[in-house]
């Protein structure tokens, strides 16, 4: 395993999540290179729905034959629960982030809508644009709002507004203390 290589890092994680049967998407700065302005990112970061951190990361030790530590479990970042695996190989060690909204029915409709695609000519699945807006106003960073824009500005009317939209009102209703659609409304503020 390469963990100083994010694309290879992810993608063996994604292959172990597989052939387990896990349900995942590829989330975070690999696939905002895709969709919209890169930055540099070195960890790994997976949209997910209900998954246990500590079994998680016994089955990447296992199956990556790699030292794991959970760093945190469900932790409560805004919006999104996360919890953060480090994988150390060696004098080498990188991390994986965990991500779940705390809404379970958007997250489920979410990787639900992931569309399979390839990377480094390998199968992943990764969380479809409107998605990905969504994860990123439902964080707690202003980084991510950053992130959200940069989607909106270079997918612009290519993104299906109205559903965003609808998601964000459900969203609203039920996160009473994350002001998602003020959040939203910050996002969208480039459009």
């Amino acid at each position: 395993m390469n963990l100083t290589d994010p694309t290879a890092f992810e993608l063996d994680i994604a292959e172990v999540l597989q052939r387990e049967q896990i349900d995942y998407a590829l989330y975070g700065g690999l696939l905002l290179a895709a969709y919209g302005q890169a930055r540099e990112t070195k960890d790994a970061d997976l949209a997910v729905v209900g998954l246990d951190a500590e079994a998680t990361s016994s089955l990447l030790a296992r199956d990556l034959r790699v030292h794991t530590n959970v760093a945190f479990d469900r932790r409560v970042f805004g919006g999104l629960k996360i919890s953060r695996i480090t994988m150390i190989e060696g004098d080498e060690l990188n991390t994986l982030d965990l991500v779940e909204p705390k809404n379970t029915q958007f997250a489920r409709r979410a990787l639900e809508r992931a569309p399979a695609s390839t990377l480094r000519d390998r199968d992943i699945r990764v969380l479809a644009p409107e998605d990905f807006i969504i994860f990123k106003v439902l964080s707690g960073r202003e980084l991510d709002l950053d992130d959200a824009s940069s989607v909106i500005r270079a997918l612009g009317t290519q993104l299906d507004m109205k559903s965003i939209e609808q998601e964000i009102a459900r969203l609203a209703e039920s996160e009473i203390s994350h002001p998602v659609h003020e959040r939203w409304q910050r996002a969208q503020s480039v459009w």
